[in-house]
């Protein structure tokens, strides 16, 4: 994943329309293991936030899901 990368939600059941959102910078701290994003979404009950910090293992790709589906 990089900056500017379109992603959503990895586990999201029982939602019709999924939350999309844009990689907007790598969140740096020495204190976690785990790579972290912050992440603008377009809409759901997200949107409204200037930007979400994300784990890396709970957001994936847009390009993943639709590799998966054909």
């Amino acid at each position: 994943m990089k900056v500017g990368d379109l992603v959503t939600w990895r586990v999201r059941e029982g939602i019709a329309e999924p939350e999309f959102g844009v990689i907007v910078e790598k969140f740096k701290a020495s204190q976690r293991k785990d790579t972290h994003w912050w992440v603008k979404f377009t809409n759901g009950i997200h949107a409204h936030k200037t930007r979400i910090l994300c784990q890396e293992r709970h957001i994936i790709l847009v390009e993943d899901i639709k590799q998966k589906r054909t």
